[in-house]
């Protein structure tokens, strides 16, 4: 199955389904209501497989697992994984389940110390192709950092480095070979309404991105902002018509998709801000089709501080379901990694994804019966420091229905 072939959902309101360019039903349902069954995810934790291991795989100190995995097909077959760091670099293969480190370089910023170019450290997080692997676009996480450049007012606790984070546009026309990006005003996706402050508190911006999913000629990603000012801090809902165009993408407003988060303003009192998704409030780290259940999938990760005599932080990977990707439901548990004790505030995992290795799609936005949970493992340090020694790993995990 192709993500052009998706089954189509049914909706709950006749301008959600005009908005998000999809057919109404004949009997139009609510979410409460649907005669759909439940989604169940069932990991096999004992058959855990590591497919980075940082102290035997790396080819520099920095070429660590730090994005959640993404996988595309390049025009040749090949299966690109990545879960990079800001020197973007894949893991490839015949198949998913043979990818093998490369050291070769994909991608690298230009470390500006502009911070309105957006060109200090970028991750590259999502991957689409529409012509088979051929050209591959990809949505990327650019982060600037005051401190870097020393520009930043450190007196306030608060600015952690005045850290000002925007998605950007790159793309590939190799097959995921190399990537570059095109000139700053014609690649930022969505920023802060705001212009940079040596002041600001932060993080400020957006700061991730789901995948890509295909409905009726029509794209759409979920985008992770932080709050500042009148933008509220969660998960908000983008479309595209023309994945190729930055100003193509257009937020969520409650109503439609009618906002353009491209370009900042002067004014401190924006309004121009993206509605965000109700009862997901972590990043979304992934975004599927599983064709059983009729529903979308969404996967995020929450971090539980647990007190006592031996404190730690355990790291939770959960999933939601939604036939129309503007309502999800409450989130279920998928897996919980256990923290080190005495190790607060410091997780021991993060960056939760599932990809089937037998997916048809070439960009794997579709899932059926088997696949994995993909996720970093922190292998922290004896004083519970987070160090660059880092693993990839994955679960075996079975999707089902089970009937309400």
């Amino acid at each position: 199955m192709t993500t052009a072939s998706l089954s189509r959902p049914r909706y709950t309101a006749t301008k959600l389904i005009a908005a998000l360019a999809l057919p109404m039903s004949i009997n139009t349902l609510s979410f409460a209501d649907s005669n759909h069954p439940d989604l169940t995810i069932t990991p096999e934790v004992n058959e855990t497989q590591v497919v980075f291991h940082w102290k035997n795989d790396r080819c520099s100190d920095d070429n660590i697992p730090d994005s959640p995995a993404r996988a595309f097909r390049s025009a040749d077959g090949t299966v690109n994984l990545y879960a990079t760091h800001y020197i973007n670099r894949s893991m490839s293969g015949k198949t998913l389940d043979s990818v093998k480190p490369s050291c070769d370089v994909r991608f690298k910023a230009n470390m500006s110390p502009q911070p309105q170019l957006y060109d200090a450290r970028i991750w590259l997080q999502t991957f689409y192709s529409e012509d088979n692997g051929k050209t591959v676009v990809s949505l990327a996480s650019s982060d600037y950092h005051g401190r870097w450049f020393k520009n930043c007012d450190e007196s306030n606790g608060k600015n952690l480095g005045c850290w000002w984070s925007a998605i950007i546009l790159a793309y590939s026309n190799n097959g995921g070979k190399s990537f570059t990006t095109q000139s700053p005003s014609d690649r930022i996706i969505a920023q802060s309404g705001h212009k940079f402050s040596k002041k600001q508190g932060g993080p400020i911006g957006f700061l991730t991105t789901s995948n890509i999913i295909k409905l009726n000629n029509q794209y759409y990603s979920i985008f992770y902002t932080s709050k500042y000012k009148n933008q509220k801090m969660g998960n908000c809902l983008a479309r595209a018509s023309d994945i190729k165009n930055p100003s193509s993408w257009k937020f969520w407003d409650g109503q439609d998709f009618t906002i353009d988060l491209s370009k900042t303003h002067n004014s401190n009192t924006n309004n121009n801000t993206c509605t965000t998704l109700q009862n997901i409030t972590s990043k979304v780290r992934s975004l599927l089709w599983h064709s059983e259940t009729q529903e979308f999938i969404a996967v995020y990760e929450d971090f539980i501080n647990k007190k006592g005599y031996t404190p730690r932080v355990d790291a939770r990977f959960s999933y939601s379901t939604s036939k129309d990707l503007i309502h999800w439901s409450k989130g279920r548990e998928i897996l919980t990694i256990a923290g080190k004790q005495n190790c607060q505030p410091q997780s021991p995992a993060a960056y939760p994804s599932i990809l089937d290795s037998e997916s048809e799609d070439v960009n794997f936005g579709t899932v059926g019966r088997k696949a994995y949970l993909y996720y970093t493992r922190f292998n922290l340090g004896d004083d519970c420091k987070l160090t660059l020694d880092r693993d990839l790993l994955r679960v075996p995990i079975t999707l089902g229905a089970s009937d309400r």
